[in-house]
């Protein structure tokens, strides 16, 4: 993934709106920290497309601010990270990244549509999504407390583990000394 410290977003509040209570947890952190939202991430990536008309390519809830991180491919063919505010929906800081990244490819499975996918194949709470190429990359915590990234294909919404993840649960088994 990306970004290793991931944020969480309410799968509920994605899927159903309303207020959220999120979880923030990175790789260093035992347990997660709670990060709450008053608006849903429909409402986050609303404000953020109306203040940088583009197409949004990935959501974090930040756990150092009260802002929604959004990750916006602009018309203007720039990537964009806009800041919304977690209480009011207002954009708050947007940053023009100065990367060469290629323009993400057209996505037939929308972001809603993964998470509903990731969130099936692996219950939980979804902490972070990213469009990253031909598929979604998605990371959701299971009740247990693990770690699960997943691709959820972009044309298909055909969900499978993420490589790294299953050959690290593969070498977490073989290192068990119980």
């Amino acid at each position: 993934m990306k970004r290793k410290l991931v944020i969480a977003t309410a799968a509920t509040a994605l899927l159903l709106g309303g207020t959220a209570t999120a979880f923030a947890t990175s790789d260093d952190d035992a347990k997660p920290a709670p990060a709450t939202s008053t608006i849903t991430l429909d409402e986050a990536t609303a404000a953020a497309v109306k203040s940088t008309p583009g197409t949004v390519t990935g959501a974090e809830l930040d756990d150092d601010a009260p802002v929604w991180e959004i990750d916006v491919f602009g018309k203007d063919t720039k990537w964009h990270d806009v800041e919304v505010d977690t209480k009011s929906a207002k954009v708050i800081h947007v940053h023009t990244g100065d990367d060469d990244d290629r323009a993400p490819k057209d996505a037939k499975v929308t972001m809603r549509e993964a998470v509903a996918a990731a969130l099936k194949a692996q219950p939980g709470t979804l902490t972070s999504i990213d469009l990253d190429d031909s598929a979604w990359e998605a990371e959701v915590q299971s009740k247990d407390g693990k770690q699960h990234e997943l691709n959820v294909d972009a044309t298909t919404a055909k969900v499978t583990p993420d490589r790294d993840d299953a050959d690290q649960d593969d070498a977490d088994d073989d290192n068990d000394s119980d």
